[in-house]
């Protein structure tokens, strides 16, 4: 490793070793361990600011301590600085270098997380990027969880421009991305639902039309008779509403794909999975395809989404800021599901 400064052996951190709601099982440790030097081919980062994502937590809710590390710390998405780097590190990514990413969802499981002073990464724990020009610290943390989900979405449904798409949660961290995504890669509409005071906010984004859900409810009965002469090629949402999907042959074409990456009913989602993908219509099952995955958060797609971000074509959309002490009130934000955008920390100044 090449020379480096002093590093702390403590350091402030959010940390949880029981599962339930962030309210009742984080506490904020101001001698938390802090990481050792970093080896091979890992980053040691100071943490400038780090974003709250919904698989946070559940993660939190869910995942048993018998399979993670405890304390464990939450949260996935950070930017920062390089402190040090191992040997055989990313050239990109010298010490000093300003970065941004998002541990893998695999990692963060295992009890390690980005709510902390200092973090070690690698590219197979975490995908990288310079953070954008044009992109504070603040907007940088916010960029990867939900821009790569966004990337990967689209190209999971193989969208090749022209199509049109129906976006649930439209002004949330993830369908923000989506929506810019989409219009990005030459969707021919994008119908986008959210709350009408989010509305504005989502046309700006590049939505062609919105659909106010508390207006129009039930929304799948609205869907139906607005959309069953002209049904959407893909229905992307971010929710994981099983009615949407249930009620989906009145308004996705036999040939649409629905795809979900909403987890917001937690376990329930994930029962659901197997009944959405595998049920043969014949007994019961709906006749459309359905997809669920986890992002494979990886620094190619993250190198892609800097570019994207440089070109002007997308941008993080922030909700709402809060300090590092302030974190279980961001959480609360988070479980409220209305904020318009990611929800950002900030961990300490650089």
């Amino acid at each position: 490793m090449a020379d480096s400064p002093a590093l702390p052996t403590t350091m402030r951190a959010w940390k949880y070793s029981n599962n339930g709601t962030p309210s009742n099982v984080l506490s904020l440790d101001a001698k938390f361990p802090a990481p050792q030097a970093p080896t091979g081919g890992e980053l040691l980062i100071r943490v400038s600011h780090a974003a709250l994502n919904p698989v946070g937590a559940v993660t939190m809710a869910t995942v048993p301590s018998i399979i993670r590390r405890c304390p464990a710390v939450p949260e996935i998405d950070f930017s920062g600085v390089v402190v040090a780097a191992g040997p055989t590190a990313p050239v990109q990514f010298p010490a000093g270098a300003r970065i941004c990413g998002s541990y893998t969802v695999a990692v963060n499981r295992k009890g390690l997380g980005s709510l902390a002073e200092y973090i070690v990464v690698s590219e197979e724990t975490a995908g990288l990027s310079r953070v954008p020009e044009g992109l504070d610290m603040a907007q940088a943390a916010g960029l990867h969880c939900t821009g790569q989900t966004a990337v990967s979405m689209c190209e999971r449904a193989g969208i090749k421009g022209g199509e049109r798409v129906l976006v649930n949660g439209a002004s949330g961290g993830v369908g923000t991305m989506v929506v810019q995504v989409l219009k990005a890669m030459g969707c021919k509409e994008v119908v986008a639902v959210c709350s009408e005071r989010n509305a504005e906010a989502v046309l700006k984004l590049g939505a062609d039309e919105v659909i106010d859900y508390k207006v129009h409810s039930p929304l799948t009965e609205y869907l139906a008779g607005k959309y069953a002469g002209q049904p959407f090629d893909f229905i992307f949402d971010t929710q994981g509403v099983q009615d949407l999907y249930q009620n989906s042959p009145n308004y996705l074409k036999e040939s649409g794909m629905h795809i979900n990456i909403g987890v917001n009913d937690g376990l329930k989602t994930f029962l659901r999975w197997g009944q959405n993908a595998w049920l043969p219509p014949a007994i019961g099952g709906v006749p459309r395809k359905y997809v669920m995955f986890n992002t494979v958060l990886d620094s190619k797609t993250g190198g892609v989404l800097a570019d994207m971000v440089e070109q002007k074509r997308v941008r993080p959309v922030i909700a709402e800021h809060f300090e590092m002490e302030d974190a279980l009130k961001a959480y609360d934000l988070l479980l409220s599901q209305r904020a318009q955008g990611k929800i950002i920390v900030k961990v300490q100044n650089i």
